[in-house]
């Protein structure tokens, strides 16, 4: 955990003093579908994950954005006996850094669009059973770290099509998640 700390406080340090004036102030808002796929003893009782996000983009820089993200994400239990059935599901809410290399972000080089992105927040979760006459619920609140690979692809005047991949680390409950989705720029 004290090397993930130390790599968000070092992609924070780089993007704040690499700050270029010129895209400073705008913003996006973008949706997006997930599939998440379990890792480790989170795989041994909980089958693909399905959701969808929505995330809002602030530009403090052309390479440096702030991120807000919503969600709702949910998990179906696996390997249960007969007539059980389980559900883990929660509201992930995220405040991130989004970083585009400084060699890619020129447009005469390619209009795609990489990034690194990590985001913190909380997991406001819940696991249900239910089965043989009994049903039962959870609630739990988790700390998350999402950090993640993307990139956005023109598609439009004012939009592009977002693809990333991400590993989801919710206090142990860990996914490799996938998101393809849709970022509008507001004007």
């Amino acid at each position: 955990m004290k090397k993930i700390t130390f790599f968000a406080v070092m992609i924070a340090v780089i993007s704040l003093l690499s700050m270029e004036a010129t895209a400073q102030g705008q913003m996006s808002v973008g949706a997006g579908l997930d599939v998440m796929l379990p890792v480790g003893s989170f795989a041994d009782s909980w089958g693909t994950g399905f959701g969808g996000t929505a995330e809002f983009d602030y530009s403090l820089s052309p390479k440096t954005n702030v991120t807000g993200k919503i969600g709702y994400l949910t998990w179906s239990g696996k390997n249960l006996p007969s007539g059980v059935t389980a559900t883990y599901s929660g509201v992930p809410v995220l405040v991130g850094v989004k970083y585009y290399p400084h060699l890619l972000v020129s447009q005469t080089q390619s209009p795609v669009r990489f990034y690194g992105h990590l985001e913190l927040g909380l997991m406001f979760g819940s696991v249900s059973g239910s089965g043989h006459y009994l049903t039962i619920t959870e609630s739990k609140t988790d700390f998350t770290i999402v950090p993640s690979i993307g990139c956005e692809i023109p598609a439009g005047p004012n939009g592009a099509v977002d693809i990333s991949i991400r590993y989801f680390d919710i206090s142990k409950k860990s996914s490799i998640g996938l998101r393809a989705g849709y970022k509008l720029l507001l004007q």
